[in-house]
């Protein structure tokens, strides 16, 4: 198994997504600058391109990802790599 790049940040962030075949809510957990987890009750199919916006805590405006794809998937839970950040969502994760 090769070693992640990015270290994990444990969070507790809402966000929504939508796809081609399923809009829903979720959480997020574990984020990285590469992706997250989210845990929701939607079932997505592995390689589902997603754009999501996520909560942040406090007043921060939400971070867009637009795009995203999921790469694994275990019950309720989907690991989600972004490929694409919309204007400064980048940045603002970084930070």
């Amino acid at each position: 198994m090769k070693p992640r790049s990015n270290s994990r940040v444990p969070v507790d962030y809402e966000a929504s997504f939508t796809s081609d075949v399923a809009n829903g809510t979720g959480l997020l957990r574990n984020l990285t600058i590469g992706g997250s987890e989210i845990e929701s009750d939607v079932q997505l199919a592995v390689g589902t391109p997603l754009r999501l916006r996520v909560k942040t805590s406090g007043a921060r405006p939400s971070i867009v990802i637009s795009l995203g794809i999921v790469r694994w998937k275990q019950d309720n839970r989907y690991g989600v790599e972004f490929i694409r950040f919309e204007g400064t969502a980048k940045q603002k994760l970084e930070d």
